[in-house]
């Protein structure tokens, strides 16, 4: 069996599907519908030079020079939910916002929080993405996933891994292909009314309908990344082509088609200028290949 010409692009413009309308090209992508694409392709890629998962490109930003290694996307057969006797299993394409809408047609709570991230079901489970003071390992009970080494699918239970702070399932050389997630079931309404509170507070609180990755940084220990932004940065930050939002210091705002490495040192100014005043090493919750 050999993949269609459609499911691999070559010299892939990334900016073309990023939130942020910027980032440099992708050598070679792969879009895996089925587990006979995936083990097709793992015959012939050559795992050591990097493996990169393709989500809903909501929090990953490409560098200009590009990415010469192996992309994947998952879609088809891994963009599906399935209801079985105590679990959901959700591919890892699944984009938040349609998990959680089926989530509530199906009358089943704990996932309204998926309502406001803007990725997809893979990337959550690698960065233990979360918000409202919830976590997408809080109703995790498994991962099944493509190890390119062994050349096999496993299965892993969460209560054996060390979820924590933006730190999920994050293994060298392995591909989230499912996850298993609890069942509760609550009442439509009150689902909907959390779903809607929720939203609320994002749109209160955090740039819309403007080029934006979500979080710059993450949370450092027992502080606030935005407060650490606002007090280091002068004006000059929060305006421009690349500029800091007004209403939340660790989000920025970007022009479409800039390029990709302006916002790195974007970035990078904005840790030094931390780092300056508070001594406090920021790390990047943006991935940046």
């Amino acid at each position: 069996m050999t993949l269609r010409k459609n499911n691999i692009l070559t010299d892939f413009d990334t900016s073309k599907v990023s939130w942020l309308k910027s980032g440099g090209n992708i050598d070679k992508l792969f879009k895996i519908n089925t587990e006979s694409d995936l083990r097709t392709i793992s015959k012939d890629i050559d795992y050591k030079n990097g493996i990169l998962p393709i989500g809903n490109f909501s929090n990953l930003l490409i560098r200009e020079k590009g990415y010469s290694g192996t992309a994947i996307k998952l879609t088809g057969d891994f963009s599906k939910i399935h209801v079985e006797n105590d679990f959901l299993l959700v591919g890892a394409g699944v984009l938040d916002s349609f998990f959680s809408q089926y989530c509530y047609r199906n009358s089943i709570t704990g996932y309204e929080f998926l309502h406001t991230i803007p990725g997809s079901v893979g990337g959550n489970i690698f960065m233990n993405a979360g918000c409202y003071g919830q976590e997408i390992k809080d109703r995790l009970k498994s991962i099944i996933y493509f190890d390119f080494e062994k050349n096999k699918i496993s299965e892993i239970y969460s209560s054996d891994l060390s979820f924590g702070y933006r730190k999920g399932f994050q293994i060298p050389n392995i591909l989230i292909l499912f996850g298993k997630f609890e069942i509760k079931k609550a009442d439509q309404n009150s689902i909907k009314s959390l779903m809607k509170e929720y939203e609320y507070k994002r749109n209160l609180t955090q740039p819309q309908k403007v080029n934006c990755c979500g979080s710059i940084f993450k949370n450092p220990t027992n502080q606030n990344a935005w407060k650490l932004i606002k007090t280091a940065l002068d004006e000059s930050f929060y305006k421009g082509p690349i500029k800091l939002s007004l209403k939340h210091s660790n989000f920025f705002e970007n022009d479409a088609n800039i390029k990709s490495d302006l916002i790195y040192e974007f970035i990078n100014k904005i840790q030094k200028k931390v780092k300056e005043k508070h001594n406090i090493v920021m790390e990047k919750e943006l991935q940046i290949i």
